[in-house]
């Protein structure tokens, strides 16, 4: 397989990206592009692979995008997948293995890899499981409150709120580059209300009429807008929907964050195909990866680990 990155030939991006909303089906006046800045930015060129046919022609496309996500004074690197796609005539030969594995085999150094999708059954071949809930709430019939664009102050305000989400959460560090895409935005509306409360609303195509992040994070709804809650309470009677898709990466760099976050309670012993060894409260378990990644995260926490590690946020903006 003829594997390279926009790095190496930037030229192709254009094609790239008309696979992926040809994949997607991306319609006017949404573009992948502006969506999802975040992966198709020239400074990430070197993490979007893309396969070549013998006539230099696109035939599948995988971006990703390697993130850091924190909890208090740690740091787990992880990588974001997205940007998948194969060409019509070009699916059924195992192409996307292929590249997949090339992207596993060239980040090793990853704990864990995300991507988001509704094809569970398809991603579970590739030991993707979903994990997480999130709970979306319907548009409230209330009366709206009066929102205007933030400003350079309110700017700095949401960056505080959002960093000091790692004291109870695992959530993506952002950079100034990260932030500057999103404030810039055309895709995202950022909105504040007259009570100080602050919004990320819509997202093209995929999160139109969705706010799908707010500071603080039980910020009353707005009126034409559903909502995402994160962890919601077992009692909830709305729609509910999976955060994500995880695959175990590094288990050496997975099991030091978990020892450490667990206060020791919890360990990795041992990966074996698909059975993890691991060590709870000075007692040996044997647990499928599925069973392992959604005893931590849900949907489904084994009771006796819950608090042990923290939950996972990945707002609408981070997702790709």
């Amino acid at each position: 397989m003829n594997v390279k990155t926009l790095e190496s030939k930037p030229e192709q991006f254009d094609e790239c990206i008309k696979l992926i909303e040809k994949s997607f089906n991306y319609e006017d006046p949404f573009h992948y592009d502006e969506d999802f800045k975040l992966l198709t930015c020239p400074e990430n060129y070197s993490n979007c692979f893309f396969i070549e046919n013998e006539s230099e022609d696109v035939i599948a496309t995988l971006f990703t995008l390697p993130r850091n996500l924190l909890f208090q004074e740690h740091s787990l690197k992880v990588l974001f997948l997205g940007g998948i796609s194969v060409r019509d005539q070009d699916r059924g030969a195992g192409i996307f293995k292929s590249l997949l594995e090339t992207v596993i085999l060239l980040n090793q150094d990853c704990a864990l890899f995300f991507l988001w999708s509704d094809l569970s059954n398809l991603y579970e071949k590739f030991s993707f499981y979903e994990f997480g809930l999130i709970e979306e709430t319907a548009a409230p019939n209330e009366v709206p409150f009066n929102v205007t664009p933030f400003n350079e102050e309110d700017k700095d305000k949401v960056k505080i709120k959002y960093i000091n989400l790692k004291d109870q959460f695992l959530l993506p560090e952002r950079n100034q580059s990260d932030w500057n895409h999103l404030f810039k935005s055309s895709s995202i509306k950022n909105h504040r209300d007259e009570k100080g409360n602050f919004y990320f609303l819509d997202k093209g195509m995929d999160l139109q009429g969705i706010c799908h992040e707010s500071h603080p994070i039980n910020a009353p709804h707005l009126d034409n807008y559903s909502s995402w809650i994160v962890n919601p309470t077992a009692e909830t009677s709305n729609a509910l929907r999976y955060m994500g898709f995880l695959r175990l990466g590094n288990l050496e760099l997975l099991n030091e964050f978990i020892v450490k976050t667990s206060k020791g309670r919890l360990s990795l012993l041992e990966f074996d195909s698909n059975i993890i060894k691991v060590e709870f409260d000075n007692e040996l378990y044997e647990i499928g990866q599925k069973d392992f990644i959604q005893g931590i995260w849900g949907p489904g926490q084994i009771k006796e680990w819950a608090g042990l590690i923290p939950p996972i946020i990945v707002f609408g903006f981070d997702s790709i």
